[in-house]
């Protein structure tokens, strides 16, 4: 028995221990069209090299391109990076773990070193 308490603990520890840092909770699927963010499944940003993920809802056809982001200067190096769905997903697919999109920092207008707040809330 001590064997596989050795192994779920390391697992838990290898798991704990990676290298990037996921925000995967549940998410309600709403896009506010009043200008708000919308809720996320999940973002992730690294900063090699540099690039932001997120997690939406889907029904099957979303797409990166579905999306219009918006960067606000903090100063300093820091940025707020909101997204915003300016296309419905009305495809009928059931894709429970949502949608991942990647954006690099340069498509996005970042600098390599910058400091990235992602302004969606995260929950399902």
């Amino acid at each position: 028995m001590n064997k596989l308490a050795l192994i779920v603990v390391s697992g838990a520890a290898a798991a704990a221990l990676g290298g990037c840092v996921i925000v995967d909770a549940d998410v309600r699927d709403s896009w506010d069209h009043n200008g708000d963010y919308g809720y996320l499944y999940g973002a992730e940003i690294t900063d090699r090299p540099g690039e932001v993920t997120i997690v939406a809802h889907s029904n099957g056809c979303t797409q990166k391109e579905d999306f219009r982001f918006i960067v606000r200067d903090r100063g300093d190096d820091e940025f707020d990076l909101g997204f915003r769905r300016e296309r419905p997903d009305n495809c009928k697919a059931l894709v429970p773990e949502g949608r991942r999109m990647t954006w690099s920092f340069a498509e996005l207008g970042l600098p390599r070193n910058a400091s990235v707040h992602i302004l969606n809330p995260v929950g399902r």
